[in-house]
């Protein structure tokens, strides 16, 4: 049985975890966040990082690649920063790379659309 099909969850935040934990593993990015456009946390892969720190200052650094100087770099601890911006639902959201490629890893934001787009998370307030 592949990695895919064992590690599973009904939860949305879960199942993102999972997803960008196999995608990090795949692209070879150290981590990867998925990020709103206020700078908070949605999902990570998992690092010894802080993540939250990144996420912070993911929509600051805006769309592309920045250069590690400065806090960037001791938040990164030098690694490349690589932000890819997608809408769901109408918002603009950020997945984060720390290091790896330049470019986006494959189907991760139709992923995480598909995963967290859902009636039982964008109807919680309703």
């Amino acid at each position: 049985m592949n990695e895919r099909r064992c590690n599973r969850s009904l939860d949305p935040i879960a199942a993102a975890h999972h997803l960008l934990a196999s995608a990090a593993r795949t692209s070879g990015h150290t981590a990867l966040a998925l990020v709103d456009r206020d700078g908070l946390l949605i999902a990570d892969s998992g690092s010894d990082l802080d993540i939250e720190a990144v996420a912070a200052i993911a929509p600051l650094a805006a769309q592309g690649s920045a250069q590690p100087q400065g806090f960037l770099a001791l938040v990164t601890r030098g690694a490349a920063l690589r932000i890819w911006d997608f809408q769901m639902q109408g918002d603009t959201y950020f997945l984060v790379g720390l290091g790896g490629g330049a470019a986006c890893p494959t189907g991760v934001t139709p992923a995480l659309v598909r995963i967290l787009a859902t009636p039982s998370i964008i109807d919680v307030a309703a």
